[in-house]
């Protein structure tokens, strides 16, 4: 018989904290095929020592601007009274003991594939303090609607990866498509605030999904080369320097570098392949959905394959919505009438669509 001290039953516990709640309740069941909870806790370990934990090569942040509700998603509250249960029916995924709404069947068999994290909330009232706050990780420093990007305030989370962990080519470490979002003014904590102009994401904010999507920054003005382009360039830096632009503008800190980024890109052959989405076939183009959030997701993807390392990609520039069908998430302005339509017919589907093919 195993002697039982107090020390053991901690580390025990302990143990158990660290396993997934749905690897514990399958304890029980492997019993009797002879794998207890020493020989997990022992198969856990040996794993880890053989695969350190990985590190993310690049991250693909697809902000939902307004918020989907959890009603609508992952929590439908099935059994809950009249009133605070979701209007949708909840579906089985492929994660044991995790439900999603019945109109997204196809994130629902990727659920397996999912950290599902219920616990995050915050206690902002206003849009643009908690979208400054879910944009860089800070709590903002007063939940004020007219909150505005100051050097007072943190910068985007492309930013301090362009900071940290900056590209050596030509292709740009960080990227924002394609909306930047606003209620009333723009929302802070999209772009790089104290790090300096040198720092902002590379901003997209023409529409993947029209047909005739191109990229004016990469396109050499007509009877220009790129020779002549970069020789305009050296001869500003003289000009730059002889001004000490530098030395009294804070508006301008980091424009030097951020023109040396352009001109780089400019020249990339890979970075225009890369945003050239024709590449892909109909069929793919088609299953992202031909949206602009759609084929936004899409040139995300297509980008990070091409070695940027952070893109933020906005399901839309403001809350509410201009008309019946656009907008973001934060729906309350219409009644449930109104409301369920817009979500039905194009919030969820661009949603599915989208996640699905992560």
């Amino acid at each position: 018989m195993k002697k039982f001290s107090p020390s053991t039953a901690c580390a025990d516990f302990h143990a158990t904290r660290l396993l997934s709640r749905r690897s514990v309740l399958r304890i029980g069941g492997m019993g009797m095929l002879g794998m207890n909870l020493p020989k997990l806790l022992r198969a856990a370990e040996e794993n880890k020592q053989k695969n350190p934990s990985a590190k993310a090569k690049s991250v693909i942040f697809l902000f939902q601007w307004g918020g989907p509700s959890h009603l609508e998603t992952f929590d439908m509250k099935p059994d809950a009274p009249s009133g605070i249960r979701g209007f949708h029916k909840p579906m089985s995924s492929k994660a044991d003991g995790i439900q999603v709404n019945s109109l997204l069947p196809k994130t629902a068999q990727i659920m397996d594939k999912v950290t599902l994290i219920r616990s995050m909330n915050h206690t902002m009232k206003n849009h643009n303090s908690a979208g400054y706050y879910a944009l860089t990780g800070h709590a903002p420093p007063s939940d004020d609607q007219r909150l505005k990007d100051t050097p007072d305030l943190f910068p985007a989370y492309t930013s301090f990866v362009d900071l940290l962990s900056p590209s050596r080519g030509e292709i740009p470490s960080a990227m924002h498509l394609p909306y930047i979002c606003s209620d009333g003014t723009v929302t802070p904590g999209q772009f790089s605030s104290f790090l300096g102009k040198g720092h902002d994401p590379f901003l997209v904010t023409t529409d993947p999904n029209d047909p005739h999507f191109a990229l004016p920054e990469l396109s050499l003005p007509e009877g220009i080369t790129y020779e002549r382009l970069a020789a305009r360039r050296e001869m500003q830096k003289i000009v730059d320097a002889q001004s000490r632009l530098m030395d009294y503008s804070t508006a301008a800190q980091g424009l030097d570098s951020y023109y040396d980024k352009a001109l780089a890109m400019l020249h990339s052959t890979q970075l225009r392949e890369a945003f050239d989405l024709s590449k892909e076939t109909p069929q793919t183009r088609d299953a992202y959905g031909r949206t602009t959030y759609g084929q936004s997701c899409l040139l995300a993807r297509r980008m990070v394959e091409a070695g940027v390392k952070f893109v933020t990609v906005t399901f839309d520039s403001s809350i509410g919505g201009r008309t019946a069908l656009d907008g973001g998430w934060d729906t309350h302005g219409f009644d449930n009438t109104r409301m369920f339509p817009i979500i039905e017919k194009r919030h969820l589907p661009m949603t599915e669509q989208t996640l699905s093919r992560y």
